[in-house]
């Protein structure tokens, strides 16, 4: 694998595993390519693998009990996802999209597997990414019962940038790419009240709205406003 690849991808989680079995599991990576829009898994669908990504930005969706497909998360280089079918072998509760051109890195369930037979700590790395994850989504939960709407908005759109229960280590993007209506269910707010806040936000230089997409100019600013 690439050097260039091979160290963004272990910017994020795989930089707590051994460097050896970081190394053995990123060779047999296939490389993957989706354009903007291209789905790379869908709800239920057996596509067993553990991915990373290269460059680029993920969108993942999710969907429990009866609500609607929901935009959860948003990830760049260094960020892997997937493992929870890797370790269950079910197909997966979630569906996930590329955002412009992506390039990920697929390692299969069956690979785990092998190279599980002769080093059981590769278990061990796929569970750390798991705990990982887990921990995200409980901070996730967890900022959806700030009371303050300005608050709680801004609180998941640092999340979906990286800068917020970033557990996995993997660097912020600097560009998130969500419409308004998306941050606005996954604010759990209303469309006119998402719009007012991030038209001040805006305005006080915070954040540039564009087309489906949220530029982060001054995240440290962001931050300061969930402790006022």
């Amino acid at each position: 694998m690439d050097a260039t690849v091979a160290k963004t991808l272990t910017t994020g989680s795989l930089a707590q595993a051994d460097p050896d079995l970081c190394h053995e599991l990123l060779g047999t990576g296939r490389i993957r390519r989706f354009i903007d829009g291209a789905m790379i898994y869908g709800f239920h669908q057996e596509q067993i693998c553990l991915w990373g990504v290269v460059s680029g930005v993920v969108r993942i969706f999710a969907t429990m009990n009866e609500q609607d497909p929901k935009l959860v998360h948003c990830a760049g280089p260094g960020f892997w996802f997937g493992e929870v079918s890797v370790i269950t072998g079910q197909t997966r509760a979630v569906q996930a999209e590329a955002s412009g051109d992506l390039m990920l890195c697929a390692i299969d369930r069956s690979v785990v597997t092998r190279i599980a037979q002769r080093d059981p700590d590769v278990w061990r790395a796929v569970a750390m990414l798991s705990v990982m994850n887990e921990l995200m989504a409980i901070g996730a939960g967890e900022d959806l019962m700030i009371r303050d709407s300005r608050k709680r908005l801004v609180a998941v759109l640092l999340r979906f940038a990286g800068h917020r229960n970033g557990f996995q280590g993997a660097p912020p993007i600097p560009t998130v790419a969500v419409s308004q209506l998306e941050l606005a269910a996954a604010s759990s707010l209303s469309r006119s009240s998402a719009t007012e806040i991030l038209r001040d936000l805006a305005q006080r230089g915070l954040i540039r709205t564009d087309y489906r997409t949220i530029a982060i100019l001054d995240p440290a600013a962001l931050k300061d406003l969930l402790s006022d």
